[in-house]
Order: structure tokens, then C-alpha cells, then sequence
């Protein structure tokens, strides 16, 4: 067995605890933890405590957790489970294998649960079935670090002074510039931090991930079709990206995306879904 020192480093200076010889699989928290890393992407290692952050926010919405902490601590069980996997230098591929080697029955549950797929040279391999593709998340001995310094970072930001409003900080008037109305203006903003996959962080920066800025466009576009967006003052594509600016901080956009037809599909259904339920209400 070849320990992954580094990774062993930062989990007992930052979350001072005893690593064990053996951690056992616990379904829900695996759920939590491959459901928190899919909504950034695994190659977004900065972006990490963001997908964290947006699962928990859910969770506690749906009454399911109040704890910050007691979802950190069973997120953090299950990447030791999973460390313990990419120090065994053992390799499954059949459900057969997976539960010889590692212990891990594939579970029959309600909800497409995210599900250990195989190990190989490349890491750990987790799998959840979604309507229109099958979703996949990688982890392995070098990003495993990342992912234990989000968590941590998770519990950093939690004991910080929250923040008084939903309000975005490049957004501080008591009338939007662009919306209807200033409570309509924050309602779809939060839409976009509460997606799966989101293109806001927490405070209401722009994340800046690879075809973000087409997902903002759609979301615009949508705004716009449902009668969101003020129509009192006519603007032109080169105003119009500038107040777009405005609302979202760290976004730098030019008028001629809102001519183009921008690939954005993992986030249009569920963008079109949530500002649906906000026209309904």
C-alpha cells in the first residue's frame, strides 16, 4: 500500500482528526460528496467549495441537513473511503469486484444515486444516470487534495459573518437597472447559483468556467421571453451587455454574444425550469 502523503498532510492539519486504517462506503454521504463535485466540473479545483456549498444550501432548504458541520464530516468520511480505494493500488471493474475489493454493494435506490463504476490507473470512477447523458466524476491521488481543502474551505466560509442580502456586490441599488423590479432581479440571479451546475458563486461572481458565458446568454434570453426585463427604456446589444456586466461581478461579456446561438447545454433545462416557477408564482 502506497499512502498518498500529501493528502494525509492536509487532513490532519486542517480537520484535526485520526486517519483509520479502514473507512466503510455510506451511500448517502457518497451521493452528497459526487453530487457537490458534478456541479462544478472536476477540473475546476478552485471551484470546488462551490458545488459544497450549493448542495448543502439545498439540503437545508429541503429541511435534510441543518448542520454545516455534520455535512462536512460525512463528505469527509467518504473521500477517506475513497483515499483508501487509491492507496489499495487495486483495480475493479465488475460490480463483482468492486464489492470483493472494496466492500461496495451497488445500491438499488430511488433517485439515480451517483454509484461507484470501477478503479483504474486513472482514478476512481463514480457514475450517475441523467436524463440526457451519463455524468461521470474522476477522482484520484492528485485532485482528492483539492477536494479535501474545499471542504475545509466550506467551513471557513461558514464561519465567516454571512452575508446580510442576496443582493450581488456589483448591485446596490434599491431599483434594478435591468429587471422589472429589484425582488425580480434577485430571484433569477439566484437562479444561477442555485443550478446544478453554477455559474455564480455564493456572493454572486462569475464563475468564468467554459461556456458560462452562453449559459448567460440563454438565461437572459429566457428573462427577456417571460417578461422579466424592463422594456421602459429601449437599449442596444452593447448597452444591454454592460448592465448585464453590471448585475453580475467578474462577468466581462460584449454585445455580440446576444446575436450568436452559444452552446450552453448542460445548463439550459434546468435554467429554463427555475425562472419558469419564478414566473409562476
Amino acid at each position: 500500500m502506497l499512502y498518498n502523503d500529501s493528502f494525509r498532510k492536509i487532513i490532519i492539519e486542517k480537520f484535526k482528526v485520526d486517519i483509520k486504517k479502514s473507512y466503510l462506503p455510506d451511500q448517502t454521504y457518497i451521493n452528497r460528496l459526487i453530487a457537490s463535485l458534478s456541479k462544478v466540473g472536476t477540473s475546476s479545483y478552485s471551484q470546488y467549495h462551490v458545488g459544497f456549498i450549493s448542495e448543502y444550501k439545498y439540503l437545508e432548504s429541503v429541511g435534510i441537513l441543518q448542520s454545516i458541520q455534520a455535512f462536512v464530516d460525512g463528505c469527509l468520511n467518504q473521500l477517506l473511503w475513497i483515499n483508501t480505494i487509491l492507496e489499495s493500488g487495486m483495480y475493479a471493474s465488475t460490480k463483482e469486484e468492486l464489492e470483493e475489493m472494496f466492500d461496495y454493494v451497488t445500491p438499488i435506490m430511488l433517485g439515480n444515486p451517483w454509484i461507484l463504476d470501477k478503479v483504474t490507473k486513472k482514478g476512481v470512477f463514480f457514475r450517475g444516470d441523467e436524463v440526457f447523458q451519463d455524468s461521470r466524476v474522476i477522482i484520484n491521488s492528485e485532485n482528492i487534495q483539492e477536494i479535501a481543502i474545499a471542504l475545509y474551505t466550506v467551513l471557513e466560509e461558514n464561519n465567516k459573518e454571512p452575508v446580510k442580502s442576496a443582493v450581488p456586490s456589483g448591485s446596490k441599488a434599491s431599483e434594478s437597472s435591468l429587471f422589472k423590479s429589484k425582488d425580480l432581479e434577485i430571484k433569477c440571479l439566484n437562479v444561477l447559483k442555485e443550478i446544478k451546475h453554477p455559474i455564480l458563486d455564493v456572493e454572486g461572481n462569475f464563475l468564468n468556467v467554459t461556456g458560462m458565458k452562453g449559459a448567460i446568454v440563454l438565461w437572459y434570453d429566457k428573462c427577456d421571453s417571460l417578461g422579466f426585463i424592463s422594456k421602459e427604456i429601449p437599449i442596444n446589444r452593447d448597452e444591454l451587455a454592460k448592465k448585464i456586466e453590471y448585475l453580475i461581478p467578474n462577468l466581462s461579456i460584449d454585445g455580440s454574444s446576444f446575436d450568436k446561438v452559444l452552446k450552453a447545454k448542460k445548463y439550459v433545462n434546468d435554467i429554463e425550469q427555475k425562472l419558469m416557477l419564478i414566473s409562476k408564482k
